[in-house]
């Protein structure tokens, strides 16, 4: 089980990399010699319905803090779905919470897929914030300038 959950870890956080790379590469404009503007950091935002995929995220998040080549300023992450149940379960949760504490991700939940599922909101960890419609939420952010990206 613990072999199978790293593999996932990998192959996300690979599909992460190269999305946000792809991203990163198709924004590569030559900048004139004489231009000496600061290049702007990106934002980014992901839609998941597998609260597991948070470690991977976070794990890539970890990578891309690191590497220029990403202009990395923030990641969101919006659970919907089913399983924003789990995200009231502290064995499920715990382990995400350490991933995600020394990066900058913040992880959101679909309000539409709280209140389908009936999951009590005082249950969820105070660092989980609640959106109305995680989709309507995505695409406010993409128009405000972020890079979605699909897993």
């Amino acid at each position: 089980m613990m072999k199978i959950n790293k593999m996932m870890i990998m192959a996300v956080s690979a599909l992460l990399l190269a999305a946000c790379t792809q991203t990163a590469e198709q924004n590569n404009e030559p900048m004139a010699v004489a231009e000496t503007a600061e290049v702007k950091k990106k934002d980014y935002l992901t839609l998941t319905s597998n609260v597991q995929q948070i470690r991977a995220i976070a794990h890539a998040v970890s990578l891309m803090q690191q590497d220029e080549m990403y202009h990395f300023n923030s990641m969101e992450v919006v659970i919907c779905g089913q399983t924003v149940t789990e995200l009231t379960r502290p064995e499920v949760m715990e382990p995400i919470l350490q991933a995600i504490a020394d990066t900058n991700l913040k992880v959101k939940a679909c309000g539409f897929s709280v209140n389908g599922q009936k999951v009590d909101r005082s249950q969820l960890p105070p660092q989980i914030e609640v959106v109305e419609n995680g989709i309507a939420y995505a695409l406010s952010k993409q128009l405000a300038g972020y890079e979605v990206l699909g897993l």
